[in-house]
């Protein structure tokens, strides 16, 4: 059958080519002989185990369709209703399994895919487990968590909600969803009931490898909610910080407290996910505009700025310098300084929130790197701590 199929391809191939213009695109040369598996990435199948061969599943569904799944070694396998892990080797023929899966492997039929979770024992009175990867920490605080996820949607995991790894006895709690990370989530009505961590969330950003001399500090700003990557798990620890998640990162720094105050009326601010910081940042005097009535959102933040925003966050705090000072900045460059950040960069220089260069200056001017942002924000929490 397999030689028939493969002969009449060649047959269409062909007459559809002689029909072509020869200047036609390439593009235009593509047939498909036959339709393409549904794009089911990341979707749950669902049907009962046929048989079992060289370590793959072969699924017949509820109308009678074949679904073949490899399962790689180190595949999850849980039970979809005690949460309790299993094995492969324990599904026998007749069995009803749900299996996540990623991109389809071939166009062949039956279309073939690559489990990335098996779930067996499927419950008939409630839905199967969603299985998720946290992209971004939106807000955590003592009441719980609320993460983004890679299909884009959001997902709010309660302090009361029961988290617990997958095949370790390690403890862990809701803390612990930072960027990375993959899991199942079993729901009790509309809240998250259990949390099941299928991965550690090690190394949560695709670009940041662990040897990064910046690592800690990007890991731990992630899981705080400080700052976050895109959709693709990337960091961008090399672009500058902007302005907007500046302001975004004060906030989570706050606890993100209820938003009372009035929408600034700048005029290059109309949404977007920074809104509601940037109202409370602009409502408690921490940041303002330009003159122009603008707030650029986008715009980089320079290493002074970042300094004069966290000495006004001590400030509202009821830190930072008290009654007369004085302190000169040990810095080559120190009178290209603004005099609006003067006083948060000694401030910040003087606490080792603030470092200069190798070559001995300061560089006040120059935009902030995401990564350094990292360091510096976690410089400013650490001596938060020291301080409680």
């Amino acid at each position: 059958m397999k030689k028939r199929w493969c002969s009449l391809l060649s047959a269409l191939l062909c007459a559809a080519m002689l029909a072509l213009p020869a200047a036609a695109a390439e593009e235009e040369l593509v047939i498909s002989p036959a339709p393409a598996p549904a794009d089911t990435a990341g979707e749950l199948l669902e049907g009962t185990l046929e048989r079992m061969e060289d370590g793959s599943l072969v699924l017949k569904g509820k109308t009678g369709e074949e679904t073949v799944v490899h399962v790689p070694d180190g595949t999850p396998v849980v039970n979809a209703q005690s949460g309790a892990a299993s094995a492969v080797s324990a599904i026998k023929a007749g069995d009803a399994v749900g299996v996540y899966v990623g991109p389809a492997m071939t166009l062949s039929l039956p279309p073939q895919y690559t489990a990335e979770v098996v779930l067996t024992d499927l419950p008939t009175e409630t839905p199967a487990p969603l299985y998720r990867t946290v992209t971004a920490v939106e807000l955590v605080n003592a009441e719980g968590i609320t993460v983004q996820t890679a299909d884009g949607g959001s997902l709010r995991v309660s302090a009361k909600a029961e988290v617990k790894p997958y095949l370790t006895k390690n403890r862990v709690t809701y803390r612990d969803l930072i960027p990375g990370v993959k899991l199942l989530v079993w729901f009790d009505g509309t809240a998250a009931d259990r949390v099941l961590l299928l991965s550690s969330g090690e190394t949560p950003f695709a670009d940041v490898a662990q040897d990064h001399w910046a690592y800690q500090d990007i890991l731990a700003c992630a899981s705080e909610g400080l700052l976050s990557g895109d959709q693709s798990l990337a960091f961008r620890h090399g672009e500058a910080l902007t302005r907007a998640e500046l302001v975004k990162a004060l906030y989570h720094m706050a606890g993100c407290p209820a938003v009372i105050q009035s929408m600034p009326a700048f005029t290059d601010v109309k949404s977007g996910d920074y809104i509601s910081a940037l109202t409370w940042a602009v409502g408690n005097k921490l940041v303002s505009g330009y003159a122009d009535n603008t707030f650029r959102p986008d715009a980089p933040v320079t290493r002074q700025q970042l300094a004069a925003f966290l000495y006004r966050w001590e400030q509202h705090r009821g830190g930072g310098f008290q009654g007369a000072w004085m302190f000169l900045l040990d810095y080559t460059d120190r009178d290209s300084i603004s005099d609006y950040a003067y006083e948060g960069v000694a401030w910040c220089t003087m606490n080792g929130v603030l470092t200069g260069r190798s070559d001995g200056t300061l560089a006040p001017g120059a935009p902030v790197t995401r990564a350094a942002a990292a360091v510096m924000l976690q410089r400013y929490l650490g001596l938060q701590d020291a301080k409680n």
